[in-house]
């Protein structure tokens, strides 16, 4: 979706070609950091119940409207008031990603349940430390949603809100490297 976009309103100048790549590959970040997630997950959650089917829909759901939202984000179509416009659009963007990064989350701190016997004694304590990271970084994207973050900008004259959604994603690859140095490698 975020590529037909790019084909379907191209750039006129160099920099909106800079621009554009920019904010593409931070979607598709935020997309293949998730299928990778659940890929690591689903290897071994059994879809066992009606709860953790409807939590893989929704999440489905979210993953699906990403690029649609983040695309009414970056490229905002002529409006009549900008301001209401995108200060709605990118709350739901950072909520449509709190969802992402709770749900799967959920999932992993499940899996490492002693209880479920799901994976092996050695993981659950790094699968614990994540799960807990993707709780955090999903918190944070909940907070940005927080009205205050579009109001306050940056230098630029973006809102506030923008930045900050970097946050969550480096504290995933940040707290992964930590982990490696901590938790001794299975």
């Amino acid at each position: 979706v975020g590529a037909i976009s790019l084909v379907s309103s191209p750039p006129t100048d160099v920099a909106g070609i800079y621009s554009d790549l920019e904010t593409f590959g931070f979607s598709f970040f935020i997309l293949i950091t998730m299928w990778l997630r659940y890929t690591r997950i689903m290897s071994v959650f059994p879809l066992e119940s009606r709860r953790v089917i409807n939590l893989n829909i929704m999440l489905l759901f979210c993953v699906s409207v990403e690029p649609f939202l983040f695309n009414l984000v970056t490229k905002p179509p002529l409006v009549t008031d900008y301001g209401k416009y995108a200060s709605v659009t990118s709350t739901l963007y950072a909520l449509d990603l709190r969802a992402m990064f709770a749900i799967l989350g959920g999932f992993t701190l499940t899996l490492a349940s002693d209880e479920r016997k799901l994976l092996p004694k050695e993981l659950i304590t790094q699968y614990r430390i994540e799960g807990v990271i993707w709780f955090v970084a999903g918190l944070i994207f909940a907070v940005t949603a927080l009205p205050v973050f579009f109001m306050i900008t940056a230098p630029d004259g973006k809102p506030i809100r923008y930045y900050l959604w970097v946050v969550p994603v480096l504290l995933l690859y940040v707290g992964r490297a930590l982990q490696k140095r901590v938790v001794p490698k299975v």
